[in-house]
């Protein structure tokens, strides 16, 4: 009994070890804000999305409010190069029959697909805070 006991413990040590201990170095992020405009005129709410440059796998994003953005370092965007993707569901003016009484607004994609699925925008962000405005036009 007293051997396993001495084996157990002789095995749990290696694979503690064999771990390792987590690295306790953070890891640098970016914060990214800017104004957001489109034809001169802010985009009153929205998403951004960071995809990798490389991957095109998402990073990071922001709401839009107001003509700004900002992604805040608790999103845990790295540094680097990405492709940027921008949507902006803005009221069409028709209303939808729900059938319990109310007709809800219906809205439509505002942006051209060159700035969201088929997107030409890029940013470089480094670590820290990052300033980077997009000025869209039609």
């Amino acid at each position: 009994m007293r051997k396993r006991i001495v084996v157990l413990f002789v095995a749990l040590w290696c694979l503690v070890s064999a771990a390792g201990c987590p690295n306790k170095t953070p890891r640098p992020v970016a914060e990214v804000e800017g104004e957001l405009t489109y034809d001169g005129l802010p985009v009153t709410s929205g998403i951004i999305s960071f995809l990798d440059a490389e991957t095109g796998r998402p990073a990071g994003g922001g709401a839009v409010i107001n003509g700004n953005y900002r992604v805040y370092p608790e999103v845990g965007l790295a540094p680097g190069k990405y492709r940027v993707e921008i949507r902006w569901a803005k009221p069409t003016g028709e209303k939808r029959e729900a059938g319990y009484g109310q007709s809800p607004d219906v809205f439509a994609e505002a942006l051209p697909e060159k700035y969201n699925s088929q997107s030409t925008l890029t940013a470089e962000v480094k670590e820290g805070k990052n300033t980077v405005p997009f000025r869209l036009e039609k």
